[in-house]
Parts: structure tokens; sequence; C-alpha cells
């Protein structure tokens, strides 16, 4: 049956097929070829990924994005945050602000952006622990006079800041305060303390010390990984300089020169020597043309040279050259490349050389053990760009004990410097207690040697630093009166 049908429509009605035809050959054309019916289907803004006012496909946009992150953690320094660190944060910046867009956190106001710079640690005064203008301004001229920052971008950073603040404290969760830590910290504000400090400095502390080989042995077995010499990296930086490349720029035509002039006035006029001079006059192209010509081509000798560097690189690999090669000899020769040997290095021991940023140095990591590359990305320096080739990867290993004998010896002594020191203290301790009902504390700190500072009276909101500092407020403010807390330790002292 299905064959004498499909017999009668190809012989009586084959303009049925053909119609059918035309009609998927045309919807095929029209909503799958590259210049679709129904728009263009790899439009640039198809591409684009916009998110808080930044555009993640864009490069210079992550380059923004990073930046901002670094002036965040240089106002925040109790993030600690370092290295490949700086990325990760600057992704959680953005979450961050696309959370205050949801939430409805406005821009701050004038007075409130005031009070969150006067509340940011790094424009306190480390003694005060209060907002100081000198820390605020030195800090402000630090990050604008570094060259690295757009003028607008601290402004910027303290406003996206301000709201992130937010977001955490709308985001919080309720408060878990105990009822007790809530009397406690009412007792502790309706409070006057007085408080008696004694230090000993370890340096005055020189036990008799006896390191025995099988006491050293025995240590270095205990901490190994202390000794452990960790996997390195040899490079060497390939520096593309800009004034490699000054003599193949050309002098520019007079509207190009003029609009580089215009642009960048600011730089030629004189500083006036003082207040009271009379007005300085203006400085015209024709009073430093040379200069500006210079200027103008070694900004365009720093453009051709991130262009011979990525030309090179791409060389590299299509001619798959190998390191140390004729081929690879007569390359930097070509590109009339600055070789520059950078010490070995293990990971996050960046080193710091050459003007190449510190994020190179850690990204050709990725290719430490990539047998068909050997070359890192590149990056722009001041005067033209760069990137660095990998010589060697050093595997970590565990040295012979022989190796670091005196090393070892050196921390084992060290260590136990520190637990007598703090077997000392519980001496200390129990010997200001024991005397304090016959001697007065300036008595017995005299006759222990121990420093003694006499705090001025406080109340518990406004504790000293030299307390909080050590965290030795979190013991004092549990003691009774003539009681005295356990020793702590620092790197120099005990308190």
């Amino acid at each position: 049956m299905i064959t004498w049908l499909q017999n009668f429509f190809l012989k009586h009605n084959k303009w049925l097929f053909g119609g059918l035809l035309i009609v998927i050959i045309v919807t095929f054309v029209l909503t799958i070829g590259p210049q679709s019916f129904f728009g263009s289907g790899s439009s640039t803004e198809q591409r684009r990924l916009q998110f808080h006012g930044y555009d993640l496909a864009s490069e210079a946009d992550q380059r923004t994005i990073a930046q901002h992150a670094e002036i965040s953690s240089f106002l925040n320094p109790e993030l600690q945050l370092q290295g490949e660190q700086i990325m990760n944060y600057a992704y959680i910046r953005l979450a961050a602000l696309g959370l205050a867009d949801q939430l409805g956190i406005p821009e701050p106001g004038v007075d409130s952006l005031k009070a969150f710079i006067q509340s940011l640690r790094a424009f306190q005064d480390p003694v005060t622990q209060s907002f100081s203008a000198d820390s605020y301004q030195r800090i402000v001229d630090t990050i604008e006079n570094s060259g690295r920052f757009s003028p607008n971008a601290l402004g910027r950073v303290l406003r996206e800041d301000y709201r992130i603040a937010e977001v955490r404290q709308a985001l919080g969760g309720p408060d878990y305060t105990l009822p007790f830590e809530v009397d406690r910290a009412y007792l502790d504000a309706k409070s006057n303390f007085v408080v008696n400090v004694l230090h000993y400095d370890l340096a005055n502390f020189n036990p008799d010390l006896v390191a025995d080989d099988q006491a050293l042995v025995d240590f270095y077995n205990e901490n190994p990984a202390r000794y452990e010499v960790p996997e390195s990296i040899s490079v060497t930086a390939l520096m593309f300089r800009a004034e490699a490349y000054l003599s193949e720029i050309s002098d520019p035509e007079g509207d190009v020169l003029e609009a580089y002039f215009a642009a960048n006035k600011g730089k030629y006029q004189p500083t006036p020597a003082a207040e009271n001079d009379t007005e300085t006059p203006e400085v015209a192209l024709a009073d430093v043309l040379e200069t500006v010509v210079l200027d103008w081509k070694t900004d365009q000798a720093k453009f051709l040279a991130a262009r011979k560097c990525e030309q090179f690189s791409v060389q590299l690999w299509q001619r798959k050259i190998a390191l140390g090669s004729p081929e690879y000899e007569a390359l930097l020769a070509q590109f009339l490349v600055e070789q520059a040997p950078i010490p070995t290095y293990a990971r996050g021991e960046t080193p710091r050389s050459n003007g190449l940023p510190f994020q190179l140095f850690e990204s050709v990591w990725a290719y430490a053990n990539n047998s068909n590359r050997f070359f890192s990305d590149l990056a722009n320096t001041s005067d033209g760009a760069g990137l660095l080739v990998i010589n060697e990867v050093i595997e970590a290993r565990q040295p012979d004990f022989s190796e670091v004998r005196e090393e070892v010896r050196t921390a084992f002594m060290e260590s136990e410097k520190r637990r007598l020191f703090a077997e000392k203290g519980k001496d200390w301790r129990e010997a200001l207690l024991a005397g304090l009902s016959e001697k007065s504390i300036e008595d017995l700190a005299a006759d222990l040697e121990l420093e003694l500072v006499s705090l001025d009276a406080f109340n518990g909101d406004r504790v000293p630093f030299s307390l909080r500092r050590n965290q030795l407020w979190d013991q004092v403010r549990f003691l009774t009166v003539g009681d005295i807390t356990p020793m702590t330790m620092d790197a120099t002292r005990g308190t």
C-alpha cells in the first residue's frame, strides 16, 4: 500500500514534492545560516557579558576589576590578601555588588561615605585606633601617584566597598549573643579597671642550652616539613624595551603631534616657584617640540614593543623552536630582545625584578610541566613588554640531616629557649601570687627583674591598645582583684 502511494504521488503530484523541497531549503537558510532571518547570531552585543557596569568578556575590564580589588585589599589590610588571592577577591567583590543591586542598596551619600572612610582600618592610627587624617592623605597620595590606577579608581572602590559592607550587614543573619555575654559587656563598659603589666624581654633570657646530635636528629625527624626544599623554577625574563625600537618609529605628522601635545599639555608646563610670583606663561608646542616628539615616539615604541613580543611568542609556537637552539638565538637577535636572569624561586615566593607584574611569575607555573611550551604569556611593562622562558623545574626534595644540621641546630636552640622561657613565666606568676600579700607589685617586679608598666584607669569600652594587641584583654577582663594572667609570648618578649 505504501509503495503504491509513493508511486502515485511521484507520477501525478510532482509539484507537491517540489514545493515541499523549496519550503525546507528556504527554512534551513533563514534559520540555520550565518545571517539568520531572525537576527545575527554572532553580533558583538550577544558576546558581551555585562555585570554591574563591567564587561566580563573584555580584557580591559578584567584588568580594571583586578586593579579595584588590589586597591580594596590595600584599604582592608586585615584581609591579608596576596598574589593570586587578589583575583579571587575581585570576583567575590563583583558578586557582592550584584547582590547589592538585587537588594536595592544605593550609592552612599557624602555623610555616609565619610563615616565609612573613617571606619576603615587602613586610615586609623595604630596607637589610638581612631581615624588619622595623616594616614588617610598618605595612603591616598600613594595610590594616586603610583601611576597604575585611573584618577577616579579610588573613589569608585570606596563607594563599591561601602555597598559591599552594607550587603554583609544585610545578610549577616541574627545575632546569637548569649545572655551572659550581654551581661559581661555591660559590666565591662560600666567598670573601671586598674591594670599593671609586667614584661620581660626574650633577648635578656639566656639559659644554658645543650644540643647533642641525638636531640638534633630527633628534632629534625619531628619537623621534616620545616626543612623540605620546595619545588622551584628557573626562568629568564625576555624584555622588549621601547628604546630598542625607536629607530623604527617615523616622525609624527603635525596634526598628530598637536593632538598629542594637547592631551598631555600639563606634563610640559613649568611648576610656579612661589605663590607670589607673576603668572607663568603657558608653554607652546614650539617651545618643547623636540621633547614632545621624543615622548610621542617613545609611546609608539612601547606599543611596537608589545607587538614584537607577541610576534616573538607566536613564532616560537608555530615554528616549534626549542629553547637554546640556534633558531632561538637567531630569533632573540632579530627581535632585539634583552635577556635578564631571574633568581630561582618557589611557588608563593615571587621575585621582584625587571618591572614585570608578579602575576606573570605565578602564571608561568601553569607551563612548568608542559612539554610543548616553555614560555609564559606576555605582559606589558612601563617601558615595553616582556615574557618569561622556563629554563628548568627543580623538584621538591627532603635534604639529609647533614645538609641542614646548622639550620636544625639554630631552630632547636630557639625552640628550647622559648620552651624554657614559658616555664620561667609560670615560675614568675607563682612568685607574684605568693608575694602580693607581703610586698607591693613594684617591689616584686624589682626583685624578679621584670619591667612594670602601670596603665591609667580605664573602663571596658576604652581598652588600651597594648592590651588588645596581644589579646590580653580577653584574660584581664575576667580577673578578680589581685589575680594575675598566665604569661603570653610574642616574638620579642613575655607579658
